[in-house]
């Protein structure tokens, strides 16, 4: 049996029976990142924010005159604003996510699901506006980012109706997801990254710009790193009509090799691009993915 996590609230075991994915963001998030709060930054807002002297070069609208006329000093308005950013996540939903091992949770699909639902209740509290991309070739999904409670919930509506099957959304796709960004955004790419990392590159070229932050999150079973303890074992390509009998066995120490060059080449892609890369297992407790996500976001309070 795989150890799971020892926290009850964010055990994937006990999460994945919540059907609701509301109601399962919110328990984990407001039970355990309560004191996260709405950033805020400092800029040309509707909320007064302090005085400050005035800078040589600087737009005089930022001027108050009256405090001029008053005490014949020049100062600037600083106002308050809410960090309103754009949050995209890419879901895969191809069919290879759909994989659960033996004693595991969940399969990898509903983890990420449970992820991105907790990602975008985060986002939302935080004011931000969320988008979705994925799915696969047979049933992609397409959300531009937006804020408000009625869109939050189309997005938690949307994720919750996917499920994993055919191969990967193409590169069409990914071209007219990449033409349709926000000037500014954080794009979340959550997939297991088993298949098509020769287009990776390419896919996430728009990393490149500083008006991008992407982060991706690869979701493995932990059978698949290892491989099962039986006699023989039948693998099924899930994208494919493959499949071949053999003995892990036999096979396990190539197999290892070959998954750790796979990694380490997903590695250095993902640095070349200027992306995050970080690996979840699919019997990590939710907290250990969500810390993930705001640690190379930059937002642990």
């Amino acid at each position: 049996m795989i150890k799971s996590s020892e926290n009850p609230l964010l055990d994937p075991v006990h999460l994945s029976r919540i059907d609701d994915l509301f109601l399962l963001a919110k328990v984990v998030v407001e039970g355990n990142f309560f004191g996260l709060h709405r950033s805020r930054r400092q800029g040309q807002g509707n909320e007064f924010f302090q005085y400050r002297s005035y800078e040589a070069g600087e737009d005089l609208k930022n001027v108050d005159w009256k405090v001029y006329g008053k005490l014949g000093e020049l100062v600037s308005k600083s106002y308050q604003e809410s960090a309103n950013a754009n949050l995209f996540i890419v879901l895969d939903g191809s069919a290879s996510m759909s994989y659960q091992g033996e004693g595991s949770p969940c399969s990898k699909f509903r983890y990420s699901q449970m992820l991105a639902a907790c990602m975008a209740y985060l986002a939302q509290r935080q004011g931000d506006r969320i988008g979705l991309f994925g799915g696969s070739e047979d049933s992609m999904q397409w959300m531009f980012p937006s804020g408000g409670k009625e869109s939050f919930k189309s997005l938690l509506a949307c994720i919750g109706g996917m499920s994993p099957s055919g191969l990967d959304v193409g590169d069409p796709a990914w071209d007219k997801f990449k033409s349709k960004l926000p000037m500014h955004a954080t794009v979340v790419v959550i997939s297991d990254f088993l298949e098509n990392e020769a287009k990776l590159r390419d896919r996430l070229s728009f990393a490149r710009s500083p008006r991008y932050e992407c982060i991706c999150l690869q979701v493995l079973d932990p059978l698949e790193e290892k491989l099962p303890d039986a006699e023989a074992v039948r693998f099924v390509e899930l994208e494919g009509q493959g499949e071949v009998s053999v003995s892990p066995d036999r096979i396990r120490g190539d197999y290892q090799l070959s998954m750790s060059n796979h990694l380490e080449k997903l590695s250095g892609i993902f640095a070349g691009t200027g992306s995050e890369f970080s690996t979840l297992r699919t019997h990590d407790d939710l907290g250990h993915g969500i810390r993930k996500f705001l640690g190379m976001r930059g937002m642990n309070k």
